[in-house]
């Protein structure tokens, strides 16, 4: 009965280091090797920062290629003109503060590229988060940002935002924040 209680015990453990390693090999091998990966969306932290998590294995997205408003209100100066036209941004339009919990479904499964050590989520279709926080003026697109997949859909989104007047572009954020972005 030892032999066989053993026997069972290794089988089962052996088991649970081949599935350990397949599964890590999958999810390693798609977070470096720049393809699309099906994550689920655990938590949404802000417009810019979601937690995601792929089988057993969790990780934190900051999006890719923009600089949201969350990050221009971190990188400014307590009591700024660029804090002060952020807070005065989400006053108004409530909403915006929280546009990505609108867009973007908990326990919900994203495709994911992984970018530079960003996220590109696809949350309509085509489109990333990324496209939907510029098209909406909740955030810029990075001064030195050079990437020809993206760099030309961005461009667009945040043209679309500064015509419309939209997010940053109609309450003087921009301008307020000129001094963070550069």
């Amino acid at each position: 009965m030892f032999r066989y209680f053993n026997y069972n015990m290794l089988k089962l453990f052996m088991r649970k280091i081949i599935v350990f390693m397949l599964s890590s090999s999958l999810i390693f091998g798609a977070l470096y090797a720049k393809e699309p990966l099906l994550a689920e969306l655990n938590s949404i932290h802000s417009n810019e920062t979601q937690s995601f998590s792929v089988g057993s294995y969790a990780f934190t997205c900051e999006t890719y290629g923009v600089l949201a408003l969350d990050t221009l209100y971190k990188n400014s100066k307590k009591g700024s003109a660029c804090q002060k036209s952020i807070d005065k941004l989400y006053r108004i339009n409530t909403g915006l503060k929280y546009y990505t919990r609108g867009i973007l479904k908990t326990r919900q499964l994203y495709h994911i590229e992984i970018k530079n050590k960003k996220c590109i989520v696809y949350a309509k279709g085509q489109m990333s988060l990324s496209e939907l926080l510029l098209q909406n003026g909740l955030a810029i697109k990075k001064p030195v940002f050079n990437d020809e997949e993206f760099s030309s859909d961005f461009t667009k989104a945040q043209m679309n935002a500064k015509i419309h007047r939209k997010g940053l572009w109609k309450e003087g954020v921009f301008k307020a924040c000129i001094e963070v972005i550069n």
